[in-house]
């Protein structure tokens, strides 16, 4: 398992799980970033910090030192039926 720190702008993951139980790791749940989602590397700032996400139908930004928290797996392409 990877965190979505790693993943390359321009690529999808599937939140896996959001590690700790601090005020941070609970603001990012509640963010939406809760196992099964999809989440889109939108971009980087120029040195990196904060990469911009897109999930759940919206965009925000976050620091890469919180995208560290949010371990991830491969996306799954769904498709509709």
């Amino acid at each position: 398992m990877t965190s979505l720190r790693e993943i390359a702008v321009g690529a999808t993951a599937e939140v896996a799980r959001v590690s700790g139980s601090d005020p941070t790791s609970e603001r990012l749940l509640e963010m939406g970033f809760t196992p099964g989602v999809q989440v889109r590397v939108v971009g980087a700032a120029p040195l990196g910090c904060p990469v911009e996400l897109e999930l759940r139908g919206y965009r925000l930004s976050i620091r890469r030192a919180d995208a560290e928290r949010i371990a991830v797996l491969p996306a799954v392409v769904r498709r509709p039926r």
